[in-house]
This record gives structure tokens, C-alpha cells and sequence, in this order.
């Protein structure tokens, strides 16, 4: 299936210890599944803000402390204070960093964790205060709220990545749009993801199909602009299980009235045992694929929401499904 679309390359910053160089405190490689299977697939970018600032491999950890509402980034062990090295790296990495699509970064970093980073409220024997970003993750979160984000320990749950990868191959297709300034290609952009936009939320899908209405008095620039801030806004979360619903009824639609009446009950069927989850979303999502190529394979490039990213990149399944279970030893 994987043949079926042409998917963009895209470009995903990713911390560099996942997979890639010893360069964690410890002087280990981290081991990311998801970092694996994306390496043949798309343009990394890697980076260790603390490799950047001159820290050693090996070295003493640091730790984000909070003292009077000021935020420091500080090594207890040696008491030296990194903040403005690290703040400089940064600033002085994002300006010359160019087109990114999404980001992979590295959980439980004081650096580049997105989330729930321990802050204390002293260098040493003190007690943990709060919880947030990363120094360096912080000011990425900044400039490119809306993007793919998410850590190494989070994709490995099947829904958390397959969003993310949904969103990743979206926003790399986005930015071949934006690099075009073509309404036609804009147009394409929006018609194809008809269902997959849909899903993630028809309301903000509506706002956008109102603004290719108006291209001609707003202008392409800043209809482009303005489309994808509501593209980072619908992309945020994805759809739950009625919107699901509801879109396999919009794909098979235009065809009902083709397909023969058992045909019609074994799809009732399926969507009955999904509401009440007997099956998942791939075995729906299967079957989907199935009718669109048996009824409408000329336009399957339209329904991205069956084809969000390349097959190859879809999680491995139960790893022990092939377990005897029944073996006497």
C-alpha cells in the first residue's frame, strides 16, 4: 500500500542521543524504535544542547533551579552556572535553523525534555518545585507552537505516534505547499485532506475552506499564512471515536448506493463492533481501504486520512503474536 501515495520527506530535529551519538551525561546511547524506522525516511537534523555549550562526555548532570521567580540552569557538583551559554546556544541554533517539519526529543532532559522536567529550588538537597520544559526545548516550543512535538518515551504508546506521525507527514506536505505560493496547490492541499481534517475537527476545517473563498481579497500570502495557523490548531489532538465514525460514513457514501446489500451489513457490522470496541481503528481503517479501492481508486490520493504516512512506519503489532502459547516448555 505504501506505493499508493507519494509522501514527502520530511526534516525532524531530534536529539542526538537517541540512536545517533554517545553524548548523554553518562556517555550512553539511547535506543529509540520510532528514531529507527524514521531514518531511512526523512532529513534529521540532530542536536545535544549540552555537548553544544561545551560540556564533556561524560559529565556531571545539571538541573534546572528556580531562585526568587529566575530560572537557572546549573551544574550541583561543580557549582557552575550555564544559563547564559545556554540561553546564547539556543537563540544563536534557532536563527540558523532552517525548515523544520516536526521535532523528537529526548524525555527527562533538563535541555531538551518537553515536559514535566524537574525544576528544584537549590543546586543541591532541595526539593523539586515545579515541572516543565527544557531549557532549550522551552524556546523551540516558543517559536514553533503547533508543530509535531513529542519525546522518545511517549512514542512508544501506538496512538501517541501514529498522531504524530500523522501530523508530521502533514506538516512536510504543508511546507512544499507554502514553498509553492500556488492557490491550486493550496487547493489540493485542502481537497485531499477533506477527510483526514474532518476527523481532526470539522469545525476548524469549515474555517479553513472559507478562506480559500477569500484569496482573492485577502491575497495568497496572507491566505497561506493564515491557513496554517488554523492547520496548527487543528492539528493539535485527533479526532475520538465518533468523529471516526463519522468520516468512514462520509468515505463510504458516495458508493453506498453501489454496494450490494451484504456488503451494506458487513459494514454496519464493523462500525457497530468499532463503537463498542471489539475492533481497533487499523482493522476499520482496512476495510476502508478496501471499499475506496474497489469503488474509487482513481482518487485515492484523496483519502490521506487511510494513508497519513507510509505503511512501512506503522507500529509492529503484538510482538509476541507469534508465541506458542500451547508449547509444553
Amino acid at each position: 500500500m505504501q506505493g499508493i501515495q507519494n509522501f514527502p520527506r520530511p526534516i525532524v530535529l531530534v536529539s542526538k542521543c537517541l540512536e545517533f551519538e554517545n553524548v548523554r551525561y553518562n556517555g550512553q546511547l539511547i535506543h529509540s524504535q520510532v528514531v529507527r524506522d524514521l531514518e531511512p525516511m526523512v532529513d534529521f537534523i540532530k542536536v545535544c544542547p549540552e555537548v553544544g555549550i561545551g560540556l564533556g562526555v561524560p559529565r556531571e548532570p545539571i538541573r534546572i533551579v528556580k531562585e526568587d521567580d529566575n530560572y537557572r540552569l546549573v551544574q550541583p557538583k561543580t557549582g557552575r552556572d550555564v544559563t547564559t551559554e545556554m540561553d546564547d546556544f539556543t537563540d544563536n541554533f534557532m536563527d540558523r535553523l532552517d525548515d523544520v517539519d516536526g521535532f523528537i526529543f529526548k524525555s527527562g532532559s533538563p535541555t531538551i525534555g518537553i515536559r514535566n522536567i524537574k525544576v528544584y529550588s537549590g543546586t543541591s538537597m532541595a526539593p523539586v518545585v515545579e515541572r516543565g520544559a527544557g531549557f532549550f526545548a522551552k524556546k523551540i516550543i516558543a517559536r514553533y507552537a503547533g508543530h509535531p512535538m513529542e519525546e522518545d518515551d511517549r512514542l512508544r504508546n501506538y496512538r501517541i505516534r501514529n498522531h504524530f506521525l500523522t501530523q508530521l507527514y502533514t506538516f512536510a506536505d504543508f511546507r512544499c505547499v507554502k514553498r509553492s505560493l500556488s492557490q491550486k496547490e493550496l487547493e489540493v492541499f485542502n481537497r485531499k485532506n477533506y477527510f483526514l481534517f474532518s476527523f481532526y475537527d470539522d469545525s476548524v476545517y469549515g474555517k479553513m475552506c472559507e478562506l480559500l473563498e477569500q484569496v482573492s481579497t485577502r491575497g495568497l500570502e496572507k491566505t497561506v499564512e493564515a491557513y496554517e495557523t488554523l492547520l496548527k490548531d487543528l492539528m493539535q489532538k485527533p479526532g475520538d471515536l465518533e468523529s471516526g465514525v463519522v468520516v468512514a460514513r462520509k468515505i463510504v457514501s458516495p458508493f453506498n448506493e453501489s454496494m450490494p446489500s451484504g456488503e451494506k451489513q458487513f459494514f454496519e457490522n464493523l462500525l457497530r463492533n468499532y463503537i463498542e470496541k471489539r475492533i481497533d481503528e487499523d482493522a476499520l481503517q482496512e476495510v476502508l481501504r478496501l471499499l475506496v479501492l474497489h469503488y474509487d481508486a482513481e482518487n485515492v490520493k484523496n483519502y490521506t486520512f487511510l494513508y497519513p504516512y507510509p505503511d512501512i512506519l506503522r507500529m509492529p503489532c503484538d510482538g509476541k503474536r507469534d508465541k506458542d502459547y500451547w508449547s509444553d516448555h
